[in-house]
């Protein structure tokens, strides 16, 4: 009896490859930008085809109508993940942050936390904005201007940088929040 492959990516890793589409982009940089093997990417891409997402002609991959739409509406509840060089804030790891927008009442922060580590992060900082950003459920403030040079924010949104040894785990934890906060997201990863 011949044993098959076991699937050694996530629902998530397949979100973080359609991410990648909002521009072009061929398959080893993917491979290299997602920190996975080429064959995984092209499972991944056959996955993202199947559900009408992807397009793919000799010169690459492309996303679909289907998939243009719904990247602007994934677009419109969280930004664009970004690098984050916070050279004060847990130095040593790497830090990817999003914005995940509109979320009043932001509560169960270390709930969020332990989410980011259990999607293989060291750790999360969660921040919300109203005027400035700060940190909901503690009493000391801090100022987080520095990174208002790679976000725009806007009243009731939520910051989160996660972080870790590996950028893809810090990018896996990140997206593993904005899953949890954002119910257009969720339905989407959801239908994977």
């Amino acid at each position: 009896m011949m044993v098959g492959n076991i699937r050694n990516f996530t629902k998530i890793d397949i979100l973080r490859c359609f991410l990648r589409f909002a521009k072009s982009i061929g398959r080893q940089e993917l491979a290299k930008e997602l920190d996975l093997g080429e064959g995984t990417i092209r499972t991944i891409l056959d996955i993202l085809k199947s559900r009408k997402l992807l397009e793919s002609t000799k010169k690459g991959h492309f996303l679909s109508k289907n998939g243009a739409n719904i990247m602007d509406k994934i677009h419109y509840f969280i930004s664009n993940l970004q690098i984050i060089d916070m050279k004060d804030v847990y130095p040593s790891y790497k830090k990817i942050g999003v914005i995940i927008k509109n979320i009043p009442n932001l509560k169960g922060v270390y709930k969020l936390r332990d989410i980011a580590v259990g999607n293989k992060a060291d750790g999360a900082i969660i921040l919300a904005f109203d005027d400035k950003l700060y940190a909901p459920e503690y009493e000391y403030e801090q100022d987080y201007k520095e990174l208002e040079k790679y976000f725009d924010f806007k009243k009731n949104d939520v910051m989160v940088i996660a972080f870790s040894n590996e950028l893809r785990h810090a990018e896996t934890g990140a997206l593993a929040i904005a899953i949890e906060l954002s119910p257009f997201v969720k339905k989407f990863i959801n239908k994977l």
